[in-house]
Parts: structure tokens; C-alpha cells; sequence
């Protein structure tokens, strides 16, 4: 900053000198016309020499130090700017691995769940197979019990009326000698039965 305040001081103080000889080498001081385009040429390149030479005698250090000071100020900046471009680029770097391996694990996570899914349907599949077999099972027998019932229950009802319908209709049918080969019948059945079992 100091330096900066002495470079103003002596920039003004060249623009003070150039402008005081300018003024020095106007017409008011020329006097006649015809050496007037000459004097003018000398008088601005004596200028411009008087010009490098301030500018170079007072000016070059102040000019130095401000422009090495910007320019380490610059640097600095650049420095500090790389430093954060650095770090952003990490950063993106560790959430672009963290987006990856999430993508990853999600994959994984969705495969397994397809694959848990598949085994659950397969399961509930095999499951209902299973459960309807054992319930057509089930109705056979039921129904094969129903119709054993039904058999017997019709074979007791049919033996019922047959017996019935013979208790009452044999007595009127049979008469004194089918009474008696019956009976005969009968005796030679018992009779018979022992041997068999022997």
C-alpha cells in the first residue's frame, strides 16, 4: 500500500514535468516560421527522451515493486485458487465413487430382492400344488366314504325291505313240504360246517 502512495506521488509529479515542458515548447516561445516545423520535431523528441528518462530514473523501482506485488498477489491468488479447485475435484471425485458403489449396492439390493421374490413365488407355487393335491386327496376320500356309506346304507335299506318283503310274502308262499327241505337244508348246513373247519 505504501508503495503504491510513493508510485502515485511520482506519476504525478512525470505528468507535472512532461506537461510543464510541453508547455515550454509551445508557439508563444517560437519566433519565426520557417525553422518552426524543425524546432517542433527537436523539441518533441527532447521531450520524449526527458520522459523516459523521469519515468526510468523515478519511476522504475516504484513500478517494479507495484507490479512484482501484483504479480505475487496474482500468484498467491492462483495458488489459492488451484488449492480449492483441488479439493472440489476430490470431493467430486469421493461423491462420484460414493454415486458408484450406491448404484452397485442397489443393483445388488434389487437382484437379491428379484431372486427372494422368484424363491417366495416358487415357494407359494410348490405350496398351492401341495395344498390343492392334499385337498383333492382329501375329496376322494370323502367322496369315497360317501359313496361306501351310500352302499351300505342302500344295502341295509334293500336287506330291510327284502327281509320284510319276504316275511311277509313267504309265509303265504310256503307250504308244508318247503318247509320241511328247508329245514333239511338247514340241518345238512350245520352239519357240514364242522367238517369244514377241520
Amino acid at each position: 500500500m505504501k508503495n503504491r502512495i510513493i508510485f502515485e506521488k511520482r506519476l504525478r509529479n512525470i505528468f507535472a514535468s512532461f506537461l510543464f515542458i510541453h508547455l515550454m515548447s509551445s508557439s508563444a516561445f517560437a519566433s519565426g516560421p520557417s525553422w518552426r516545423p524543425i524546432y517542433d520535431e527537436v523539441m518533441l523528441w527532447i521531450n520524449f527522451f526527458i520522459l523516459v528518462f523521469i519515468i526510468v530514473k523515478y519511476g522504475k523501482k516504484p513500478l517494479v515493486n507495484f507490479l512484482q506485488g501484483r504479480k505475487d498477489e496474482v500468484a498467491d491468488e492462483i495458488h489459492r485458487l488451484q488449492k480449492q479447485k483441488n479439493a472440489i475435484e476430490a470431493k467430486i471425485k469421493k461423491t462420484q465413487s460414493i454415486i458408484e458403489e450406491s448404484s452397485v449396492r442397489f443393483d445388488q439390493i434389487k437382484s437379491r430382492i428379484i431372486e427372494d421374490g422368484e424363491r417366495s413365488k416358487q415357494k407359494m407355487i410348490e405350496d398351492a400344488k401341495a395344498q390343492s393335491k392334499n385337498i383333492i386327496e382329501v375329496e376322494k376320500l370323502k367322496a369315497k366314504n360317501h359313496i361306501v356309506q351310500a352302499k351300505d346304507m342302500f344295502m341295509s335299506e334293500l336287506v330291510d325291505e327284502a327281509s320284510t318283503l319276504a316275511l311277509n310274502r313267504l309265509p303265504s308262499e310256503i307250504n308244508d313240504s318247503d318247509h320241511n327241505k328247508l329245514l333239511d337244508l338247514f340241518i345238512s348246513n350245520i352239519s357240514e360246517a364242522p367238517k369244514q373247519r377241520a
